[in-house]
C-alpha cells in the first residue's frame, strides 16, 4: 500500500483540480449563455488545458513542500547526543 501512496496522490489531484477547473468553466458557460443570446459552446479543448496546467502546478508545488518539510525534519539517533560511547582501546607499549 505505500508503494501505492504516490499513484493515489496523483491521481486524486489531477481529478480534483480537473473537477474545479470544469465546475468553474460551467460557470462562466451558463453565465454567458443566460446574459448573452449568442452563447458560443462549451470549450473542451480550453478547460482541458487549463487542468492539465493545474494539475502540473499543483504536483510540482506539492513535490516541493515535500522536500523542504523532509529536509527540515529532526534526525533520531540511537543513542543520546551527550551520552558517553563505551570505546576499547589497546595502547601499545613498544615505544
Amino acid at each position: 500500500m505505500t508503494h501505492a501512496m504516490p499513484a493515489i496522490l496523483v491521481g486524486l489531484t489531477a481529478l480534483v483540480t480537473s473537477g474545479l477547473v470544469h465546475a468553474g468553466y460551467a460557470i462562466w458557460w451558463l453565465s454567458q449563455s443566460v446574459f448573452r443570446a449568442n452563447a458560443a459552446s462549451y470549450d473542451w479543448a480550453g478547460a482541458l488545458a487549463v487542468s492539465g496546467t493545474a494539475t502540473t502546478i499543483v504536483l510540482i508545488v506539492g513535490l516541493v513542500v515535500r522536500r523542504l518539510v523532509a529536509g527540515n525534519a529532526p534526525v533520531k539517533t540511537a543513542a543520546a547526543p551527550n551520552a558517553a560511547v563505551p570505546a576499547r582501546i589497546a595502547v601499545r607499549a613498544d615505544r
